[in-house]
């Protein structure tokens, strides 16, 4: 497999604020221009309990938001990338969303940070385990015909990393509107993504005890990636 070398300006569309750095952050060391758009950043106005709250300690929502923005902000200076938070609702916050198709919300909100920011290439979710993940990945793929730009697919980690099975099932429906060319990925010296991905520290000792068997290969890498081609 070849080495794969992004058309420039990159953007990369991240369902929650630290799933870019945990599934592409050695690419994102290589390509420190890149802009990282969190699709689902945003917080209701109201007390809730739930996962937000749990890992922030914060009740009010947009507190518990803040504290993870902020925690992105911080990998992202350290990676000289650009972050964009949408103001779009995670599925913590579910109940708060209005009664109608979010994923078609998503690919409007996407579609608008298309058009304002002029990307070569785009890197969407393969969409795995999780809704969220799912839910963006869907919205990216019904984009792919409509905007002339090279787009790939990152594997989600660790949630690849967990279910292969789960992810050839992902590809065989890619594979159904589109061609996918499979790369090489990134290398990096041993303990730098580590270090970016502890930054997340509402995150990562809760995703490392969710995902205990392939956290450490996500720390290390593990990072996988196809360009969409042809798509319908």
């Amino acid at each position: 497999m070849a080495k794969l070398e992004a058309l420039k300006p990159v953007l990369m569309l991240s369902p929650h604020l630290d799933d870019a750095v945990f599934s592409c952050g050695h690419f994102l060391m290589a390509h420190p221009s890149t802009i990282v758009v969190t699709v689902l950043a945003g917080a209701p106005e109201v007390t809730h309990e739930g996962y937000n709250s749990k890992t922030t300690g914060k009740t009010y929502a947009p507190d518990a938001i803040k504290v993870r923005r902020d925690e992105d902000l911080h990998a992202m200076n350290s990676l000289g990338a650009t972050p964009i938070w949408l103001d779009l609702l995670d599925s913590d916050y579910a109940a708060y969303r209005p009664a109608t198709n979010y994923v078609e919300v998503m690919r409007h909100e996407i579609a608008r940070v298309l058009d304002e920011t002029r990307p070569g290439s785009v890197f969407a979710p393969l969409g795995l385990i999780h809704s969220d993940h799912l839910a963006v990945s869907e919205a990216c793929r019904t984009l792919m015909s409509e905007y002339a730009l090279t787009w790939y697919l990152y594997m989600d980690l660790p949630y690849g990393l967990a279910s292969r099975i789960t992810v050839s099932k992902r590809l065989r429906a890619f594979r159904q509107r589109a061609d996918l060319v499979a790369f090489d990925g990134y290398d990096a010296e041993p303990g730098l993504k580590q270090r970016v991905m502890s930054l997340y520290e509402t995150q990562y000792e809760q995703t490392r005890q969710n995902y205990r068997k392939r956290f450490d290969a996500t720390t290390r890498g593990a990072e996988r990636y196809w360009r969409v081609e042809n798509p319908l």
